[in-house]
């Protein structure tokens, strides 16, 4: 009987297979287990599942802080629709302020404006302080704030 599982996204499929993997071998070393290579296909699709729910169990009792959500741009989109990176979303960015950053400085907000946006950059500074993500909208936070004499 097929399983029905629906994992949360390719990075939990992806980390519950490599769990259920590393157990196997370890298995296989212990005792005369056959390697995850010797396994059926749905052998492996059943250690895989329960891979997914240990990692979710071990989740919820705080044992691991993995978060299968991928850090994915809540609305830049690709061509064919899809999120991108967080971290290549931040990369196209630094890469076009070197490119684009060094023409003439154009008054294109007011002060209060500037205020608005170098709020908005430092609570996305909040919401991603360990991503560069985030650490890149600090530093756009402080150079308009620089630029405001602030």
């Amino acid at each position: 009987m097929p399983i029905a599982f629906q994992y949360a996204d390719d990075a939990e499929r992806e980390h519950a297979e490599r769990l259920a993997v590393a157990r196997q071998q370890l298995a296989h070393e212990g005792e005369p287990h056959p390697t995850w290579e010797e396994l059926t296909e749905e052998e492996r699709k059943e250690a895989t599942v329960e891979a997914a729910w240990y990692l979710r169990a071990g989740r919820r009792a705080g044992l691991y802080g993995f978060n299968t959500a991928r850090p994915v741009t809540a609305m830049v989109r690709d061509i064919n629709g899809q999120p991108i990176s967080r971290d290549d979303y931040e990369a196209f960015l630094r890469t076009w302020i070197e490119k684009n950053g060094t023409g003439d400085r154009l008054a294109l907000m007011d002060s209060a404006e500037m205020f608005v946006v170098a709020a908005l950059l430092d609570e996305l500074c909040g919401v991603y302080p360990k991503e560069r993500l985030g650490q890149l909208a600090r530093e756009v936070a402080v150079e308009l704030n620089d630029r405001r004499g602030i």
